[in-house]
């Protein structure tokens, strides 16, 4: 009997330690806008920070209506540690995407492709998303152009 309670006893233990189902929600507020960009060349670079403004070495070519991306993270078990990256980045439109940016909760700007931003989840926060790009062709007046990721959120 003695043997029978110290088994019921250690599945007991066993049980309470599993972790809680953890959920992350990601509401996008906003996608991500170069807005209105003369036309020109190949090569020009355009850099949407999550500032909402456009750096890079053709900057000057912006007109305007840049606007980050920004999405809400719910996370109802925080403090974790989470990891954002970005993936299944690809272009249309003659784009070449140098890097995707984030900026988690007010933070820095930090490169979030490629290797994921490692952050502690708050309750509630904002992600603001950026792009770096590169023209990889001749654009007239009227062409369009677009990059797409999706953005992954996980706990350590």
């Amino acid at each position: 009997m003695k043997s029978a309670a110290g088994t019921h006893f250690f599945i007991l233990i066993c049980l309470l330690a599993l972790p809680a189902q953890a959920t992350i929600t990601l509401t996008e507020i906003t996608a991500p806008s170069f807005g209105l960009i003369l036309s020109g060349a190949s090569g020009r670079q355009f850099i949407l920070n999550t500032s909402d403004s456009i750096s890079g070495t053709h900057a000057s070519d912006h007109v305007s209506s840049a606007i980050a991306g920004v999405i809400t993270a719910t996370d109802d078990t925080s403090p974790a540690t989470i990891e954002i990256i970005a993936e299944n980045i690809s272009s249309l439109g003659g784009l070449t995407v140098n890097e995707v940016l984030c900026s988690y909760g007010g933070g820095a700007q930090t490169r979030c492709d490629g290797s994921p931003l490692v952050e502690t989840s708050s309750a509630s926060t904002s992600l603001k998303v950026g792009v770096d790009i590169t023209t990889s062709q001749v654009h007239s007046g009227g062409d369009s152009a677009s990059v797409s990721f999706d953005i992954s959120v996980t706990y350590q």
